[in-house]
């Protein structure tokens, strides 16, 4: 939580109302922390702010990498299809309360990167051999990582999934979950950027061949 408080703090204005401020952090502790969220939760966001963090040297906006890092999964629920853009509502409430909306800027990027995390793919994740280095890229690497993980956490991630997607039956959740799995295998690339590409590609892709090969073989 000490790394989320950080990059909060540091992307409001220095003079901003402690009240705005207040509300606004218990929102987010009250979204993130539910006790009915497996995935994107609290320690999830912290995870992928420890990413931010190694990457933080590469980035051209990092203050909008962070905020869309925090807002991506502000509210999240599995069984609705538009969550992505209501985030982005969310996103731009958060922006005229606290005034952020006067840096048009900032704004505009941290929109754009909520957007692009809706379709999780670029031309970079779909040429061989090919290196993203913008934003975008690193956002979405950074999301990606939990896929290239050791194989304990890897199956915890998985478990929490499961139960995520509780609300459907194992034939439907296993028939669904393998398509997906395979989407990124079928992809030349599941990250974009040379530093998350080296680090977990190969990781990532081992972990969900195993886990395709467990569904399939009813032992999930």
């Amino acid at each position: 939580m000490a790394l989320l408080e950080k990059y909060f703090n540091e992307a409001l204005p220095e003079d901003l109302h402690q009240g705005i401020k207040t509300s606004w952090w218990h929102s987010l502790m009250e979204h993130y922390h539910t006790n009915n969220r497996r995935c994107h939760c609290l320690k999830d966001l912290n995870d992928c702010l420890e990413h931010f963090e190694t990457a933080k040297g590469f980035l051209k906006n990092p203050k909008a990498v962070s905020l869309a890092i925090i807002f991506r999964y502000y509210e999240y629920d599995p069984k609705l299809a538009d969550w992505g853009e209501i985030n982005i509502n969310h996103f731009r409430e958060f922006s005229e309360d606290t005034k952020l909306d006067m840096n048009t800027d900032l704004c505009e990027d941290v929109i754009s990167l909520l957007k692009v995390g809706a379709t999780n793919s670029t031309d970079e994740h779909k040429i061989e051999g090919c290196f993203g280095c913008e934003d975008k890229h690193y956002f979405l690497d950074i999301d990606m990582a939990i896929l290239g993980v050791g194989s304990d956490d890897y199956e915890k991630y998985t478990n929490h999934v499961r139960e995520e997607y509780d609300f459907l039956d194992d034939r439907t959740y296993k028939d669904l979950r393998v398509k997906v799995l395979e989407s990124f295998l079928q992809i030349p690339n599941i990250y974009a950027t040379q530093l998350f590409r080296e680090r977990y590609e190969s990781v990532a892709r081992n972990n969900i061949q195993k886990e395709i090969n467990s569904l399939k073989s009813g032992s999930m």
